[in-house]
């Protein structure tokens, strides 16, 4: 019985040393590991064409006065959803982002990643010029906020928050459970804009001067407006021209309202 001992104790000297033990209870579940970070710089054009795609995790992007872009992905590690004493690596590597830069577009995407008995995290900041084209921005859980960008932009995710601020151009919001609020400022005549939620309430913020052609629906909720629509409210469907109606907005939430605001003025 002593050499046996003796024959596991460098074993369990050597775990020990390159490992954390982590002890889960009921009270740390959900709650997320050590953090590490993956950092990028490119030159980047105003003009140009930004994609991300991703798993879970926050998404932060917003425009600047550099004429680059700058990444920076946080990885971590919900701890496992069962009680247990768990081995971790205390060597933790940065996400598995993959980057990929032409002259006029950069593509970002976070290779899949996974643990047993829990699951991975990544969370994205980026800053990019503030004329630029986000082709595709997708997530599965976790929030998306977008603001200073002047260009289109495709918002895609499963559930979570989208906030849009000081935003435009065109742009096409998909979401499947959660809440999306957008502040579209100097919308031109040829700008569309498109936001559906299957479950959750869209908050839209308008200048009192915006001219569009607004459509909107919210079958299992109502529609409310602070811009006169020239129709009672609140309502399950809307068509309503703001102004000379040029640009085009249409809104619909499946099971939640729809709240059309006033943005405020700056003197």
């Amino acid at each position: 019985m002593r050499k046996t001992i003796f024959v596991l104790l460098p074993v369990v000297m050597l775990l020990s040393s390159a490992c954390v033990i982590a002890v889960v209870d009921s009270k740390s579940q959900g709650q997320y590991w050590p953090k590490s970070t993956f950092r990028k710089s490119l030159d980047l054009k105003s003009g140009a064409a930004v994609s991300l795609e991703n798993s879970n995790g926050d998404i932060e992007i917003s425009g600047w006065g550099d004429e680059r872009i700058e990444i920076s992905a946080e990885g971590n590690r919900e701890s496992p959803k069962s009680a247990g004493i768990y081995f971790l690596d205390q060597r933790f590597s940065p996400p598995d982002v993959q980057v990929r830069s032409t002259g006029d577009s950069v593509r970002i995407r976070t290779r899949e990643i996974g643990y047993e008995d829990g699951q991975g995290v990544v969370h994205y900041v980026l800053n990019i010029p503030h004329s630029v084209n986000l082709d595709s921005v997708r997530n599965g859980r976790g929030r998306i906020a977008v603001s200073d960008i002047y260009g289109r932009a495709l918002l895609d995710a499963e559930e979570g928050e989208i906030k849009i601020s000081n935003f435009s151009g065109s742009l096409d919001v998909r979401l499947g459970s959660g809440a999306v609020e957008a502040e579209l400022l100097d919308l031109r005549p040829r700008d569309s804009i498109r936001i559906k939620v299957e479950r959750g309430d869209i908050v839209l913020l308008l200048e009192p001067s915006v001219a569009a052609q607004l459509v909107a629906e919210a079958p299992a909720g109502n529609i409310f407006s602070e811009l006169e629509l020239d129709q009672p409210l609140p309502a399950k469907k809307v068509s309503a021209k703001l102004g000379d109606g040029q640009a085009s907005i249409e809104l619909t939430a499946v099971e939640g309202d729809i709240r059309v605001r006033k943005v405020e003025e700056i003197p």
